[in-house]
């Protein structure tokens, strides 16, 4: 059953998103300060001036953000939220396209209408 989009719900599903990337972003800050701690001394010793390691380590701790920002959002899909779950939903298949065998019969159907039919007249030519 589909539900009307109100604020009040779009706000359960911001709030419940919103505190878990805060967790995500603290806890990705930590693992980037980490990584910079190691490559960036590691940069330096290979003869990198401090703005060249910079340029490397920088790129890294936003690869870390990136990843994190996607893990509260896994976290929340599917959650039951009490009068609501948050889903994915397929769209509807497409509808299948007539067998490419019909139009092939003599008399059957044209390309510009279906013989017989009032509504879409066969124009032979």
């Amino acid at each position: 059953m589909k539900l009307e989009i109100t604020w009040k719900r779009a706000v359960r599903v911001w709030w419940s998103y919103f505190w878990r990337n805060l967790i995500a972003t603290f806890l990705a800050f930590l693992a980037g300060m980490a990584v910079g701690a190691i490559v960036g001394p590691v940069m330096r010793a290979l003869g990198l001036s401090v703005l060249g390691a910079q340029l490397v380590v920088a790129p890294l701790g936003l690869m870390i953000g990136l990843v994190a920002s996607v893990v509260p959002l896994k976290m929340i899909l599917g959650k039951d939220f009490g009068e609501f779950h948050l889903v994915l939903l397929g769209k509807e298949p497409p509808v299948a396209a007539p067998d490419s065998t019909l139009l092939k019969k003599p008399g059957a159907y044209s390309l510009i209408g279906i013989k017989g039919c009032p509504e879409h007249p066969r124009q032979d030519s």
